[in-house]
C-alpha cells in the first residue's frame, strides 16, 4: 500500500521526502526519485549538460539521478590516488604499519642509500600528501611536488611489500569486497605491467568509496576503517605555505615507472591537499579552491576535473563522474566561473531550500567576516563533566585505560598567535600548520587543546597580540582564526580550553569595564558558533605580575569574572589557572566548574602532595601546563594520571616560542609515547 502511494503521488508531481538516515547500497543501489531525496531536477539536468561523459549523485544513501552509462568501468586517474590512502590507512589499522610516519624504506631498504641516503626519511605521510621529494633534489617534507613516480613508489610499495600481493587482490578484500562494488575494476586500467596502479572504476563504485568516506568509515553496521583514519585523511591539508618544488631532479629506484604524468604537474595543491583528497580549504592567497561549494566539500580528482568524485557532507550528497568536459580544476581557486565552480553551484542549487552553506559570492577568495558568517553547523564533538569524569559526546575519555575519564591536552596557545609588531609574520599559515597535525595529535591521545586569545610568551617582550579591541570588543580577523581551530578540533573529536586573557597583554583592555566585557563577548560568542566542545579559561596563572587589571590579579575579581560567564552561558564549563606551584584559592575552586593547576615549578616528586590537597574541592582536577620535557615531562604525566589528574603537555621552546613549530608527536617522542601508552585501552 505505501508503495501504492508513492508510485500515485509521484504520478501527480508529488513526493513524500525521506529524511536522513544511515542508508547503505547492498549488492545493487536503490533508487529514488530526486524529488523525494530533496533534490530538485533541473539544477541536475543542467549538471548533467555541464559536465557531460557520464554520472550519477547519491543523496541520503540512494541513487537518485544518473546519466550516461553509469556501469561502464574505465580509468579514473589520479582519482584513485584517495583510494591508495585508504588502503594505507587499513594497514596502518591492521597493523602491518606503525603508522603514516613510518620511513617507507623500512619495507624498502633501496632508499636508504639513495640519493646518498636524503630518500631514506621518505615516510607514507610524505608520499600520501606529494610532499616525499622522490626523483627532486628536495629533502623529503621540504617541498610540495604532484609527482606521479612518487605515486608509482607509493603504490608498489604498500601493494607488495607491506600487503604482499597486487593491487587489485588489496582493493578487493578491503573495499570491493566489503563495499559490494557492482561492476569490474582492476589497479591495472591499461593491463600494461609499466602503468601499473591506474584504477578502473564505474561511477557508481566511485560514489561507494564517497559514501563510505562520508558515513564515517562504517559500512552497513561494520566500522572497516576507525573514525579517526577517516578524519586524519580529510583534515590533515599540508600547511598553504609549504613551498613548491624547484623541479631540479634526483635519481630513482632502477626501472622505477611513473602511474601516469611527470614530477611536477601542478602548482596547485598547499592548503588544501590531504591523503590525496581535495579539500575545500584556502591557499596563501586566502583562495577557497571552489569558492561556489560548501567548506566541507572535499574530492578525489584525475584528469583536471574529468574524472571526479565529490563528497559535501553538509548536504549528505555525492556526485561522481567520468570523461566529463571539465579540465580546469587547477584554475577554480578563487574563480566562480570554471566549470568545476559551475558544477559546484549546481549541485548546491539541487538541494532544494538549502542556502549557500558558507559558500561565498562571486569573485570573494578569503573567509567570510564573523559578523556575515553563515548559521553554526551541529556540532559533531561534545564536551562534559558527569560525576567528576570527563565525557566527549557523552562517553567517558579514554575508556579502559589509565587516564579514563581523563582530559589529557596540549598547550597550543600560540597556534592562533599574531603581532602587531611583526607584519612579515603569517598568522593563518601559522594556524594552517597547527591544524595540519591535530589529527596526529588526537591519535597520540591528545583529547583536548588550549588555545588563548591573548596567546603566550612567545620568547620575547613587546608583542602585540590580542583578540581584543580597547572597550573589550572582539576583533573578527582574529576571531576567524579561532574559529577554524576549534572547527578543525570538534572535527578530529577533540576539546579545546580557551583562554581569555594573558598577562603581558592585557594592557590592550582600557579599564575594568573592558574586562568584564571581553568576557561577555567571549562567551555570548562561543554560544552563538554553536560550539559544544569548548571550556573557559578566563585568565591564565591569574595573580601574575604581568597583569595589570585587579580582576585578573585578585581571587574576588577572578570569582566575579566566573561568576559572569556562568550567569551567561550556565552550560559553559569554566575555570581559571593558577600559577606554576600547583595550588588554586577556595573561592576560585567553588566558581569554577574544574580545576584548573599549571605543574610547571613543581618538581615531579611533589606532584602528589600537591593533588591530595587539590581533591578536597571535589571536581575534575586539569593540569594544562607543564613545562617538564622528555623523561621528566613522561613521569609527571604517569603520576597525574595514576592520581586521577588530567596532564598537559607544554613544549615552550618548540610550540610556544618564536618561530612556533608543530609537528605532531614527533615534537617530544618519549612524551606522546607516555600519553599513548596512559590512553590506549
Amino acid at each position: 500500500m505505501r508503495l501504492f502511494w508513492i508510485l500515485a503521488l509521484g504520478a501527480m508531481g508529488v513526493y513524500p521526502s525521506f529524511a536522513r538516515s544511515e542508508v547503505f547500497p547492498a549488492a545493487h543501489w536503490e533508487h529514488r526519485q530526486p524529488e523525494q531525496a530533496g533534490l530538485s531536477r533541473e539544477p541536475l539536468d543542467a549538471l548533467k549538460a555541464l559536465v557531460g561523459g557520464r554520472g550519477c549523485v547519491v543523496r541520503h544513501g540512494y541513487l537518485v539521478y544518473t546519466w550516461g552509462d553509469p556501469t561502464t568501468s574505465s580509468d579514473v586517474a589520479s582519482a584513485c590516488k584517495p583510494v591508495l590512502s585508504t588502503l594505507l590507512l587499513m594497514a596502518v589499522q591492521e597493523g602491518r604499519l606503525n603508522g603514516v610516519d613510518e620511513p617507507v624504506a623500512a619495507v624498502e631498504p633501496r632508499l636508504n642509500s639513495l640519493n646518498a641516503g636524503k630518500d631514506a626519511s621518505i615516510t607514507w605521510r610524505h608520499l600520501a600528501s606529494q610532499t616525499s621529494g622522490y626523483g627532486l633534489s628536495e629533502p623529503p617534507g621540504a617541498a610540495y611536488a604532484y609527482n606521479d613516480y612518487a605515486l608509482a613508489l607509493y603504490y608498489s610499495a604498500l601493494t607488495q611489500r607491506v600487503f604482499q600481493t597486487n593491487g587489485t587482490e588489496v582493493l578487493r578484500t578491503r573495499l570491493a569486497g566489503p563495499l559490494q562494488f557492482e561492476d569490474a575494476y582492476t589497479f591495472n586500467a591499461f593491463h600494461w605491467p609499466e602503468r601499473e596502479g591506474r584504477l578502473a572504476l564505474s561511477v557508481r563504485d566511485l560514489a561507494r568509496i564517497g559514501l563510505f568516506y562520508l558515513r564515517g568509515g562504517q559500512w552497513r553496521g561494520t566500522q572497516l576503517l576507525a573514525p579517526e583514519f577517516i578524519r586524519m585523511a580529510i583534515h590533515s591539508p599540508i600547511p598553504a605555505d609549504t613551498p613548491l618544488t624547484s623541479g631540479r631532479e634526483a635519481a630513482m629506484l632502477p626501472g622505477q615507472h611513473t602511474i601516469g604524468g611527470g614530477k611536477n604537474i601542478t602548482p596547485v595543491g598547499p592548503g588544501y591537499y590531504s591523503f590525496n583528497w581535495w579539500l575545500n580549504r584556502t591557499n596563501r592567497a586566502g583562495q577557497r579552491l571552489f569558492v561556489e561549494a560548501p567548506r566541507d566539500t572535499y574530492v578525489a580528482a584525475g584528469h583536471g576535473g574529468k574524472r571526479m568524485l565529490w563528497v559535501i557532507p553538509s548536504l549528505d550528497l555525492i556526485v561522481s563522474w567520468n570523461d566529463a568536459r571539465i579540465e580546469d580544476h587547477d584554475a577554480s581557486p578563487g574563480d566562480p566561473n570554471t566549470k568545476c565552480n559551475q558544477a559546484a553551484r549546481l549541485m548546491r542549487a539541487a538541494v532544494t531550500g538549502h542556502p549557500r552553506d558558507g559558500a561565498q559570492p562571486p569573485g570573494s577568495s578569503g573567509p567570510p567576516s564573523e559578523i556575515h558568517r553563515p548559521q553554526p553547523r551541529p556540532p559533531r564533538t561534545r564536551l562534559s563533566i558527569h560525576r567528576n569524569l570527563w565525557r566527549i559526546n557523552e562517553k567517558i575519555t579514554c575508556r579502559g585505560s589509565r587516564a579514563e575519564g581523563l582530559l589529557m591536552n596540549m598547550r597550543a596557545v600560540n597556534a592562533v598567535f599574531e603581532d602587531a609588531q611583526r607584519p612579515g609574520f603569517d598568522p593563518e599559515a601559522n594556524a594552517s600548520k597547527f591544524i595540519a597535525q591535530i589529527p596526529d595529535y588526537v591519535a597520540g591521545g591528545v583529547r583536548a587543546f588550549t588555545l588563548n586569545l591573548q596567546g603566550g610568551y612567545p620568547g620575547y617582550e613587546g608583542a602585540v597580540n590580542s583578540a581584543f579591541h580597547p572597550d573589550g570588543s572582539l576583533r573578527s580577523s582574529y576571531l576567524g582564526r579561532v574559529r577554524r581551530v576549534i572547527q578543525a578540533c570538534d572535527e578530529n573529536g577533540a576539546a579545546v580550553i580557551l583562554g581569555c586573557f594573558y598577562q603581558r597583554q592585557d594592557q590592550v583592555l582600557q579599564d575594568a569595564g573592558a574586562v568584564r566585557a571581553g568576557v561577555s563577548n567571549v562567551v555570548k560568542w562561543i554560544t552563538a558558533s554553536g560550539f559544544a566542545n569548548v571550556a573557559l579559561e578566563v585568565a591564565n596563572e591569574y595573580g601574575h605580575h604581568g597583569y595589570d587589571h585587579a580582576l585578573l590579579k585578585t581571587t574576588e575579581g577572578q570569582v566575579e569574572l566566573l561568576r559572569l560567564a556562568k550567569q551567561l552561558a550556565p552550560g559553559l564549563l569554566v575555570a581559571t589557572s593558577g600559577t606554576g606551584c600547583g595550588a588554586i584559592s577556595p573561592a576560585i575552586a567553588a566558581a569554577g566548574d574544574f580545576i584548573l593547576v599549571h605543574f610547571n615549578n613543581t618538581p615531579v616528586t611533589e606532584i602528589p602532595g600537591r593533588i591530595e590537597a587539590l581533591k578536597r574541592f571535589d571536581k575534575p582536577i586539569v593540569c594544562n601546563e607543564d613545562d617538564k620535557t622528555g623523561a621528566r615531562g613522561a613521569a609527571a604525566a604517569q603520576i597525574c594520571v595514576a592520581h586521577g589528574v588530567s596532564w598537559g603537555v607544554m613544549l615552550e621552546s618548540l610550540n610556544q616560542h618564536f618561530p612556533f613549530s608543530f609537528n605532531g608527536r614527533v615534537d617530544d617522542p618519549v612524551i606522546y609515547r607516555m600519553v599513548r601508552q596512559l590512553t590506549r585501552p
